[in-house]
Formats: structure tokens, C-alpha cells, sequence
């Protein structure tokens, strides 16, 4: 545990830290080897310096021991041919994306398109010739909906 963890803990605090973070113990077995009355750690996890430090010292033993491990076992895992082809590639897809590597949305493989409002008369003349398939079917499901509401008496 660095100094910045601990910096505003006592000795006993500091040890009450450590056998839950770094040696695993639960609050209760932690208390006891620390020298605390079991009943009473609940109330010294909840002051805000050992709250903090706690949570701290979980950060920084992710980043320093949890996270390499947990790459060196999807590495393994990976590598092992024995594990299924899903598997695998699940956990390919996972690690890629961890790593920043994010695949591609429909939305990013769409053509840029212009908005209508930043088209041109010609550009929108042009749009219009295209799509005008779409657009007569379109029209023809609304017109189809229409009610008359035309008074002829």
C-alpha cells in the first residue's frame, strides 16, 4: 500500500486496509488480526479516511495485480485449443474492445450523406430523382390511410 493510500490512517487502520485489500480477509477475520473487536469494524470501515483508502487500495491493486493477470489468463485462454471456438472468440471480441478497438456500427459504415437542410437546389433535385421510389411508396401508404372528412350534405 503506498503512502498516498494511507497517509491519514493510524498503524491500526493502515493494517485493517491491508489484510482486506491485499490479503483478502473479511472484515471480520481483518478486524481480529488488527486488533480490532470484531462488532466494532463496521464503524471504523465507515469513517471516511479508511473508506477512501480502501477503495484506493482496490484501484491500485486492479491496475497493479488484477488487470495483468486478468490479461495473462485471457491470453492463455485464447492460445488453448482445447477451448471452444465460441469461447474464444467472445472473449477475442472482449479483449479487443478493452483495448479500444470498437467495431464498427451500421451507422459508421453508412455513407456521410448531407443533411436536406445543407444540400444544394441541385444536390436536393438529385436526392429527390433517387429516391423517388421510396417516396411515391410512401405517399401511396398515406394516401391509403386518409379518411375523407369532406361534407357533402
Amino acid at each position: 500500500m503506498t503512502a498516498l493510500v494511507a497517509c491519514d490512517l493510524n498503524d491500526q487502520q493502515r493494517e485493517l486496509v491491508r489484510l482486506i485489500v491485499v490479503d483478502g480477509k473479511p472484515p471480520e477475520d481483518a478486524a481480529k488480526l488488527a486488533g480490532y473487536h470484531p462488532k466494532s469494524v463496521y464503524r471504523t470501515l465507515r469513517l471516511p479516511a479508511v473508506a477512501a483508502a480502501i477503495s484506493e487500495s482496490i484501484q491500485l491493486d486492479l491496475a497493479a495485480v488484477g488487470a495483468p493477470l486478468a490479461y495473462r489468463v485471457a491470453k492463455s485462454l485464447l492460445q488453448d485449443e482445447s477451448i471452444s471456438a465460441r469461447v474464444r472468440a467472445d472473449l477475442s471480441m472482449k479483449v479487443l474492445d478493452r483495448a479500444g478497438h470498437i467495431a464498427p456500427t451500421r451507422k459508421d459504415l453508412a455513407p456521410r450523406q448531407k443533411a436536406l437542410s445543407e444540400m444544394s437546389r441541385d444536390e436536393l433535385a438529385a436526392f429527390i430523382e433517387e429516391n423517388q421510389a421510396a417516396i411515391d411508396k410512401v405517399e401511396g401508404e398515406l394516401a391509403s390511410r386518409a379518411k375523407d372528412v369532406s361534407y357533402l350534405g
